[in-house]
C-alpha cells in the first residue's frame, strides 16, 4: 500500500535554513530529499515514519511561473491554526534537544489527564508542535494520577 493513508505537512517557512536546523537540531528530523540539488528550496525530513515538507515561502508580489501555488499559500498565510502531536520514544529527551536548541516552548512538559507525557514547542514560523510519548506512566500520566489545572499550562 505504501504511502498511501499517511498524512505528510507542508510548512511553507520565512527562512529555510533556520527551519532545517530546528526540524534536526530539536526535533530530531533528517533530510530524505531535497530539490534543486545545486540550491534547494524544498525538503523532505523524516523521523521514523513521521515525514514534513519545508519550502521558501516567496513574496507574492515577486511570484512568477512554477510559484504561483506558492503565492497563493503566502497570501492566505495565517489563516489557520494547527497543532502537530509528534509521537516519540522518550519525550523528555526531545524536550532536552529543544532546550538545547532555544526553541520557544509553548507548554511545558506535563502529564495529561487521558495518560502519556507531553509538551509544545513552536517552530520559526510559530507552528506548534507537540511531542508526545504515550507509554508514561498508568492511564492518567505518571503515578496514576490526573493532571491538576497548575500541570496543564505555563
Amino acid at each position: 500500500m505504501g504511502d498511501h493513508g499517511t498524512i505528510e505537512p507542508h510548512f511553507w517557512v520565512a527562512d529555510l535554513a533556520r527551519a532545517r536546523r530546528f526540524y534536526e537540531d530539536a526535533l530530531g528530523f533528517r533530510v530524505v530529499e531535497s530539490f534543486p540539488p545545486d540550491a534547494p528550496s524544498w525538503f523532505q525530513m523524516g523521523r521514523g515514519a513521521a515525514k514534513v515538507m519545508i519550502t521558501t515561502l516567496p513574496d507574492p508580489a515577486k511570484a512568477t511561473g512554477t510559484q504561483s501555488y506558492a503565492a497563493g499559500v503566502a497570501a492566505r498565510r495565517g489563516g489557520g491554526a494547527a497543532a502537530l502531536y509528534l509521537h516519540v520514544e522518550s519525550v523528555d529527551a526531545v524536550h532536552e534537544a529543544c532546550v538545547a536548541a532555544d526553541a520557544v516552548i509553548r507548554e511545558p512538559l506535563w502529564n495529561p489527564w487521558w495518560g502519556g507525557r507531553q509538551f509544545t514547542v513552536a517552530d520559526p514560523d510559530g507552528n506548534w508542535w507537540s511531542p508526545y510519548q504515550h507509554d508514561v506512566g498508568g492511564p492518567h500520566g505518571v503515578g496514576g494520577r490526573p493532571a491538576t489545572g497548575g500541570e496543564r499550562r505555563a
